[in-house]
């Protein structure tokens, strides 16, 4: 890390000189050419990045639209379409044997109230 540090701090002397008149450092014409160059390429290289991006994003989302309208799309389509009715016709078969065991269940509860009061009198 020392050693790092070290180099940085050569690098950026060498890269750099002082004013004479001002006793400022600033960088030389060669630093700051080459500032310059890096910072125009840069630029290209995240222009290019965005430009892959956009067209990878569009080639993705036209893939998808021919999955979604091929045969084979369409099947899977409807066959999620019919294992939610299943689903739900399964669901409702469920709901209604509940409902007919509670209905059981309260027609012998009564019974079974009627026929204590019957006792009792």
């Amino acid at each position: 890390m020392k050693y790092a540090s070290l180099v940085l701090a050569l690098v950026v002397f060498a890269a750099c000189q002082q004013n004479k008149k001002t006793g400022e450092v600033e960088p030389t014409p060669q630093t700051q050419t080459a500032t310059a160059a890096a910072a125009e390429q840069t630029r290209e290289a995240a222009q290019d990045v965005k430009e892959g991006a956009q067209k990878l994003g569009q080639e993705i989302k036209e893939g998808a639209q021919q999955v979604k309208e091929s045969e084979a799309g369409k099947r899977v389509a409807e066959g999620a379409r019919e294992a939610g009715q299943g689903i739900k016709q399964g669901a409702g078969e469920a709901v209604e044997a509940a409902g007919e065991k509670l209905a059981q269940e309260g027609r012998e509860a009564q019974a079974e109230a009627k026929a204590k009061a019957a006792k009792k009198q």
